[in-house]
Formats: C-alpha cells, sequence, structure tokens
C-alpha cells in the first residue's frame, strides 16, 4: 500500500511538471528541473524512513501482541486449574482471563493463536469436568454469573471469527464458539435435571445438550444438516473435550471417516447400570501361573499398576477377555481407584462422568467399553458398596457415548513404525481386542483403512499400557 503511494506520488509530479512545461517551455529553466529532481529525492528518503519506522512500528506491535497473549494464556490456564481443584471464585474468572486473551487474538502470530486457542478450549474443559458438572449444586447466582461470562466469550470468540469485512470465518475461532456452547448446554442439561432420581439402572438421555434454540447469544446452525453431518459435529465436540483426559491409544480420524456409521449422545445413567460396563484393563498370568494385570497385547504393564496383588477366582476373565466394572478382582488398580475415592469425598455432587464406545461384537451384540474416567467409575461403584455404617452416596454416570449403527474396524496405522503399538482396528485397540474376542470366527480383514502412513496387514491390535 505505502510502495503504491510512493509510485502514484512521483507519477503525479512529473506529470505536473511536463505540463507546465509544455504550457510555457521559456518560463521552465534547468534551475525548475533540479528543484523538483531535489523534491522527489527528498520525498523518496522521507518516504523510505517512514517506511523503516512503520516496519519497526509493526514489528514491535506484533511482539506485544503476542507477549500479552501469553500472559493472558497463562493466566487463564492458572485460573482453570484452580477451578479443577473446586475453586469457585477461579471459575469465575475463566470468562474475563478468556476475554482478555481474545483481545490480542488479531494481532498475534499464528502459531501464538492456536495455542490461545487450545488454552480457551483447554480452560473451559476444566469447567465442564469441575463446576459445570456440578452445576445443580451451584447456588443461582454464581450459576447465572458462569452463564454470562460463557456468553460474554462466545459473543466476542463469534465477532473475531466474523473479522472486519471478511466472507471467510475464522474456522479455529468457529471452534471455540461451538465448543463453549456445548459445554454451557452440558452445564443446563445438568442443572435441569438435578437430583438423584434416576431408578436402579435407569440410563436417561440429555438430548437438550445438543439444542442450541433455547440459547439467545447463540442461533442454530445453519441449514439442517444430515445425520452424518450431525455426527461429526458432535464427534468434534468429544474430541475437544477429550484433546487432553484421553491416554489410551486413539484415532478420531477414524471416527470422522465414518460418521454415517455411528451416532454420538450424552446420557445420565444410574450407577448400577454400569455392571456390564467394560473396562480396558486385561488379566494374565505370570510365569508362576499368579494373575497379574496385563496391557491389550497380553503383555506385563510398565506402570505402577503392575505391582497389584490381584485375589481372582473362576468367574474372572482372563486376557484377551477385558474385565467388568461389576466383576472387577480385588487389588486391582488400587492405588488409583483409593485417590479417586479421596477425591469424589470432597466433589459437590455425586456425578461422575466418562466416555465410554458401545460396538457391535462379532456374534451380533453389543458391548459398551469406558474408554476414559474407569478410575473414577471404579472409586464411585467402591464408595456406594461401602457398607460400614455410613449412607453410601447416590452416584450417577454422565456418558459421552458414542455408538455404532455399523462396526467401524478399519484399521489405523500410526506414526512410530518401530512402535509395537502402531497398529490397530477400530477406535482404540482395546476395540479391536474386545470385538476379536467376542467372535466364533476369524474376522475378515477390511479393506478400508485410516493411515498415518501406508496400511499394514492388520495384526492383532496394539495399544498403550493400560493406564486409562
Amino acid at each position: 500500500m505505502m510502495l503504491t503511494v510512493g509510485v502514484f506520488f512521483c507519477v503525479a509530479s512529473l506529470a505536473v511538471a511536463v505540463g507546465a512545461w509544455l504550457t510555457c517551455p521559456s518560463a521552465w529553466t534547468i534551475a525548475n528541473w533540479a528543484d523538483l529532481a531535489i523534491s522527489l529525492l527528498l520525498g523518496i528518503c522521507f518516504f523510505l524512513l517512514a517506511e523503516g519506522v512503520n516496519r519497526s512500528a509493526n514489528s514491535r506491535a506484533a511482539a506485544v501482541a503476542n507477549a500479552n497473549l501469553i500472559t493472558s494464556t497463562g493466566v487463564l490456564a492458572v485460573n482453570s486449574a484452580r477451578s479443577l481443584a473446586g475453586s469457585d471464585p477461579a471459575a469465575l474468572r475463566v470468562a474475563a482471563d478468556a476475554r482478555a486473551a481474545l483481545q490480542h487474538y488479531p494481532d498475534a502470530q499464528p502459531a501464538t493463536r492456536k495455542q490461545l486457542v487450545r488454552a480457551v478450549i483447554g480452560a473451559y474443559n476444566d469447567l465442564a469436568f469441575s463446576t459445570f458438572l456440578h452445576s445443580d449444586a451451584l447456588a443461582r447466582s454464581v450459576w447465572e454469573r458462569l452463564r454470562e461470562g460463557t456468553e460474554s466469550v462466545v459473543a466476542e470468540a463469534d465477532q473475531l471469527a466474523r473479522g472486519r469485512g471478511s466472507r471467510h470465518r475464522d474456522e479455529d475461532l468457529k471452534s471455540v464458539a461451538d465448543h463453549l456452547v456445548f459445554i454451557e448446554l452440558l452445564g443446563c442439561a445438568l442443572r435441569e435435571n438435578s437430583g438423584p432420581d434416576l431408578s436402579s439402572r435407569d440410563i436417561r438421555p440429555l438430548p437438550a445438550v445438543w439444542d442450541r434454540t433455547n440459547l439467545s447469544h447463540s442461533a442454530p446452525r445453519p441449514g439442517r444438516p444430515s445425520e452424518s453431518d450431525e455426527t461429526a459435529y458432535r464427534l468434534a465436540r468429544f474430541e475437544a473435550l477429550y484433546q487432553y483426559e484421553l491416554t489410551v491409544r486413539h484415532d478420531w480420524r477414524t471416527l470422522t471417516h465414518h460418521a454415517a456409521k455411528l451416532e454420538c449422545d450424552v446420557e445420565l445413567a444410574d450407577l448400577a447400570a454400569t455392571d456390564d460396563w467394560l473396562a480396558p484393563w486385561y488379566v494374565g498370568t505370570a510365569d508362576d501361573s499368579r494373575p497379574r494385570p496385563v496391557n491389550v497385547l497380553g503383555r506385563e504393564l510398565q506402570e505402577r499398576a503392575r505391582h497389584d496383588n490381584l485375589h481372582v477366582d473362576a468367574s474372572t476373565p482372563l486376557w484377551p477377555e477385558a474385565l467388568r466394572h461389576g466383576n472387577l478382582p480385588e487389588g486391582i488398580r488400587i492405588s488409583g481407584i483409593a485417590n479417586l475415592c479421596q477425591v469424589l469425598t470432597k466433589q459437590p455432587s455425586p456425578t461422575i462422568c466418562v466416555l465410554a464406545y458401545e460396538l457391535i461384537c462379532k456374534t451380533g451384540g453389543t458391548a459398551r467399553l469406558v474408554l476414559d474416567g474407569n478410575h473414577r467409575l471404579a472409586a464411585a461403584r467402591r464408595m456406594s458398596m461401602d457398607r460400614r455404617g455410613e449412607i453410601p452416596r447416590p452416584f450417577r454416570v454422565l456418558t459421552f457415548l458414542i455408538r455404532e449403527r455399523e462396526p467401524v474396524d478399519s484399521i489405523v496405522v500410526g506414526d512410530d513404525p518401530t512402535s509395537d503399538l502402531n497398529e490397530w482396528h477400530g477406535f482404540t485397540p482395546d476395540i479391536g481386542l474386545i470385538r476379536r474376542s467376542e467372535a466364533t470366527t476369524p474376522p475378515a480383514e477390511t479393506s478400508d483403512a485410516i493411515t498415518g502412513g501406508a496400511p499394514g496387514p492388520g495384526p492383532l491390535p496394539a495399544a498403550e499400557t493400560g493406564a486409562h
């Protein structure tokens, strides 16, 4: 822009001079041409100086914006961590911190912008797993302030996503707005379904989590999405929610690629309904024939749980069959479950959350596998069965559920060819193993693949060590 203005200035000056010379050649002397040349040279010098100062000012402004954004992101992370520890004042600060950070978004560098997007989504994930999860236990004034803060962040992100005079929205900021709306609706749904009023083994769907029509600050999604598009949208919400929590080896691209075969729901379940839900935990045997915890490959764990002293009986399934939460052997994951019991004791409301996957087995039946939240679920079950003179807490299980309409059994190839955990079937290695352990005949190989490299021949699925 500045270069264009400079060229236009020089051309205009020369045009005026030539016009004056043609009009009255006798009055136009060499001194006049010299004056014009000097004026143009001075103009060009000042232009170059101004351009240099402007470039330095832009660099300083970008540096200041990046510094302020990094500082604001750090403050946001601190308050979100405090909210996760149960601090309501810190939870109320998250919205203000997020808005303060968003003010620097337009002037920041792309890499710093990405960090901000992750920080805002991560902060509200902390709120979802803590304050919003217990929205039914909050005072009305606190809840209304939380909602107002969330609405302001959504409005800020929407405004920045549209930009000034731009026809294209910033997709990163759009995802922030969509995710925060999802978390707000989740809190509203839990507050509307407050109280331990679930009957034994009852499972209650929460469709209001996906209904944006009741929010004045968030218009419904444009158009009428197909079932596949709606499932892809819901999968994106689950992926953002569990971007840090889900530690088992997984591949979200597999689900997005096969969205037409899936559906996603949010449910509230009575604790007794989880008896038959599977955990990605397995029992094998050591060289001395003693039972031991193993990973999805049937190998010894590389973590603290490897030292668990298991007490099994004839009803305990052995690898490759997964354990059921209603039949966990005594002593398994004893340290992690004990720690979660202490956390749940201090929790303001008896609600825990899990991420579950309902798969179609080779036998035609279904099985529900808990991918995240197994320690919380096991701790809640242990506390609910405590009969030492204490009234058991009536826990409810908030379930983020991915359900198969048709089996999703593609081969997934990771990005580490040297790893034993680099190929598996389905969303996670545990899903592939459980599907095959339920089979009565050898499974046929699937032809399609979601890969991070070339598709492999589809060996026995692999997974992480089992600490999920």
